[in-house]
Parts: C-alpha cells; sequence; structure tokens
C-alpha cells in the first residue's frame, strides 16, 4: 500500500531532517534529503529560500515568500528571518499490516516508565477526604482534568497510572490522609500548599483550587522529579508548563521577574548551579531562544533524567557544548545588566515622568518595577517600589 507522505518543515537558518516529524511514528520510520538553496536578489537585495527533494529536477524547486532579515536574535550577533515553512510533496511506500479484527494495543500495568505511558490521557482522579463535600471534590477533579488536558493538546505529554487528590479542611485532616494512604505519622506537611509521594497528591484547604499548585504536582508526577544535575534543568521546564497554563501564555524574557533577576543577580550564578528560580527559568528561556525550542529542551531533560551526564545530554539536543552556553549567557546576561542599569532612574518623582505605575501590594496600590527605580525601598518585597508614591501634578497627563 502506497501513502503519501507530505511536509517538510524548512526552517531559514536550519535546514534538513524533512520527514523528523513523521520519522518519530511507529508506521513510518524513513528519511528524506532536501536539497536547499538560498537566493539574494541582485536589484534590492530581498533573500528567498528554495527547497526540493534530494537531486529532483528543475520543476520541482518550491520557493519561500521574501525573507525580511532585519531581526536580531536576541544576542544581537545575528540577524534572523521569520520561520519559513514550504511543503515539499513526497511519495513514500509504507508497508501498512492488516489490522482488521485486532483490539488496540494498551499499556502493561506491571510496566513502569516510559513503557507504561498511555498515548492518550485518561480520566482524572480519585478523591480521598471530604466526603461530605461533593461541589469540592467534583471541582478539585475537574480542574485537575483541565490540566491533563491542556497537557496532551499542546505539548502531547500524559501522565501514567493513578492519581488520587487528597484534601481536608484542614491541616490535621489532611495529615490523616497521608496516615491512611501510607501507614505512618507526619508530623507536619512537607508543604504548606502542596506536595505529593507515588500517586498520592495532597492538598491544603489554601490550594485546592489554586491552579499553580495543580499543574506544578501534575507536571512533576508526568515528567518525573527526579533530582537531575545540574538543578536549573528541571526547574525551567516545570516554570515553563505552569506559567502557559496558568497565565494562558509562555514565559518571555521581557517579564519583569526576569528583567529583575538580570538586574540583581549574576548570569555566571548558572554555571555554579547557584541560581535563583528566576534565573534558572531565564536560562532555559535563552537556550530554547537561541539554540531551539521547547520540545527539544524536553528531550535535554528527559536524558537527563535517564543517567547522561548534563554536558553529553545537552551537546546531543543543541549540537553545542554547555560550556558553549555558560560562555554565551554569561555575556548575554551581562551585556542586558548594562542596558537596565543605563535606563534605571533615580528617584519616584522621575519614575513618574517616564513609566507607567502598575499594581503594588501597599499604599495606594500602584508603582514601578524596582528595577527601573533601583535607589527606592521595596519595603514589602513585591518588585514594585513608590507605591505611596503621589504623582506631582504638573505629572498627570
Amino acid at each position: 500500500m502506497k501513502n503519501a507522505v507530505i511536509g517538510a518543515l524548512i526552517g531559514a537558518l536550519a535546514i534538513g531532517g524533512a520527514l523528523g516529524a513523521f520519522a518519530a511514528t511507529r508506521t513510518v520510520e524513513t528519511t528524506v534529503g532536501v536539497d536547499a538553496r538560498v537566493w539574494q536578489r541582485v536589484s534590492d537585495g530581498e533573500l528567498y529560500v528554495s527547497v526540493r527533494p534530494e537531486d529532483g529536477g528543475e520543476d520541482e524547486w518550491v520557493t519561500s515568500t521574501a525573507l525580511d532579515m532585519r531581526g536580531l536574535s536576541r544576542s544581537g550577533q545575528y540577524y534572523l528571518s521569520p520561520l519559513v515553512t514550504i511543503d515539499v510533496p513526497v511519495t513514500v511506500d509504507v508497508e501498512v499490516a492488516d489490522t482488521s479484527g485486532v483490539a488496540p494495543a494498551t499499556p502493561d500495568p506491571g510496566l513502569e516508565g516510559e513503557e507504561a505511558r498511555p498515548t492518550v490521557a485518561g480520566p482524572c482522579c480519585e478523591v480521598a477526604g471530604m466526603p461530605g463535600s461533593t461541589a469540592i471534590r467534583d471541582q478539585i477533579v475537574a480542574d485537575m482534568q483541565e490540566v491533563v488536558d491542556f497537557a496532551l493538546k499542546t505539548y502531547g505529554i500524559t501522565h501514567s497510572g493513578t492519581i488520587t487528590l487528597n484534601i481536608a479542611f484542614s491541616d490535621n485532616g489532611l495529615l490523616q490522609r497521608y496516615e491512611d494512604a501510607f501507614g505512618e505519622e507526619l508530623e507536619e506537611l512537607p508543604d504548606e500548599c502542596s506536595f505529593q509521594r507515588g500517586a498520592h497528591m495532597f492538598f491544603t484547604s489554601n490550594c485546592r483550587t489554586n491552579k499553580v499548585a495543580l499543574a506544578t504536582e501534575w507536571i512533576e508526577r508526568a515528567m518525573g522529579a527526579a533530582e537531575v544535575t545540574p538543578s536549573w534543568v528541571g526547574h525551567g521546564a516545570f516554570d515553563y508548563f505552569v506559567s502557559h497554563y496558568t497565565e494562558g501564555t509562555v514565559p518571555e524574557w521581557r517579564e519583569d521577574r526576569f528583567r529583575r533577576v538580570l538586574f540583581y543577580e549574576r548570569g555566571i550564578d548558572i554555571r555554579r548551579d547557584d541560581a535563583s528560580d528566576d534565573m534558572m527559568t531565564l536560562a532555559m528561556l535563552y537556550v530554547i531562544g537561541e539554540y531551539g525550542d521547547f520540545a527539544d529542551w524536553l528531550r535535554f531533560y528527559g536524558g537527563t533524567q535517564a543517567g547522561l551526564d548534563s554536558d553529553t545530554a545537552f551537546q546531543s539536543v543543541f549540537e553545542r557544548s554547555l560550556a558553549d552556553f555558560y560562555a554565551d549567557f554569561e555575556k548575554w546576561a551581562e551585556q542586558q545588566k548594562h542596558v537596565l542599569i543605563s535606563v534605571a532612574l533615580p528617584s519616584c518623582k522621575a519614575a513618574s515622568e517616564h513609566l507607567t505605575r502598575q499594581p503594588g501590594s501597599i499604599g495606594l496600590g500602584f508603582g514601578y518595577p524596582d528595577y527601573r527605580v533601583p535607589l527606592e525601598i521595596d519595603d514589602d518585597g513585591d518588585g514594585i517600589v513608590c507605591e505611596g508614591f503621589i504623582v506631582p501634578l504638573e505629572n498627570l497627563p
């Protein structure tokens, strides 16, 4: 039987592996060579990319629209075009077995790890605790199912096995749920919001509707929360997923939390594995912005979980050494810090003349990012200063 396999994804700066997406499936295992050529028009300098199947005829060339090369990479070292997708028709002979009368394969419950991972997300979840509060029990199941569905639809990630959501009216009640599940007592909760052990997740009364807590516990269950070295490898993957789910957008390095760490911290702390949470996520954002994408990062993380040393795993996925990344990142972080210092303002009054106020937590509830006005004191540590400052009348629009 012949199946037509169409679709070669060609990046303007990374051409090759035309059928990589299909090669990962279980029914099609093939690769195809692709000829590529970049053209620059003499009259106006416009750039184009042309591709065709390897050794194809002259009539098989497919050419992109003109490429706008005015974009810069985050490091400022390269001009970039937008990503270019060009469909190259390729016909591949594929042997397809007769599957009539054969039931779909199901995971063997005796298997562990990747071999047991289902191909689709199942229903979620069982609930332990608060038997008289049906609405609360139903709500936490619905909220967790939303996380499961988002992960499968967005990233193709799902969990294996059962999940029991343990809830209670109080911390003492949650301690009782733990004893019921494992037959041993805890003197205190490991976390004041949520934690997990095996197939059991535990949520305090303050966090059973907390989307961050639900998403964090689930992604750690699905991807494995084993300690990897360096520690920023795992943290970045979890933070990226949780941020995307809870905020509706993926993290972006220009957010205040990342600019703040660039201003106050040092890029070398990543190399030393002694960085803050936001700096760890920023390092991951730099890698997927410069070298690959989030799917590549998950492969890198999976390699470290499988026992590869971090440098070997990084090299195999991103085709450069971890040492090169550290050097690039530290140089970039230092450059960004210089930029932030150069635009910092000396006072609340100066900030009121140049910045838009943002919500804070004290005083009038509005102020300015602390890294933009570093000489002012952030009394409550919320990253906003000048919250009690009254904008002078002459500064009002």
